[in-house]
């Protein structure tokens, strides 16, 4: 039996870090919500079994492993940087990332403003 693709995802993961252009951005780390979709094509989720699936503990922690390695003047660079991580630690077929930036969004009068990122 051929199955398709499985999608595993993360959704707004609340990471603090140094992301922005602005002065006041790079002395204060801020918050941001982290969302991650992997497809992943040619795993065998018909057996029960884990070495068939990814652990969500090693996703969480791959992302933010990445968000504390440097100050990021662009969320979308983070973007980019997380979804390679993921692409290559899960083997996945693709990836999408998007950061949400609540500071940006408050300033503005914003719902909300992200970006989103595939790999």
């Amino acid at each position: 039996m051929k199955l398709k693709p499985l999608t595993i995802a993360v959704e707004r993961l609340k990471v603090t870090l140094s992301v922005g252009i602005y002065e006041t951005e790079k002395r204060k780390p801020q918050t941001v919500f982290i969302s991650a979709r992997l497809v992943l094509s040619g795993t065998r989720y018909d057996v029960d079994d884990m070495k068939n699936s990814v652990d969500y503990d090693v996703l969480c922690n791959e992302i933010k492993r990445i968000a504390a390695l440097r100050h990021y003047e662009l969320i979308e660079n983070l973007a980019l940087q997380i979804g390679q991580a993921l692409k290559n630690l899960a083997r996945a077929k693709s990836v999408s990332v998007r950061i949400d930036k609540p500071l940006a969004a408050a300033k503005n009068g914003a719902e909300t403003i992200y970006v989103a990122v595939d790999c």
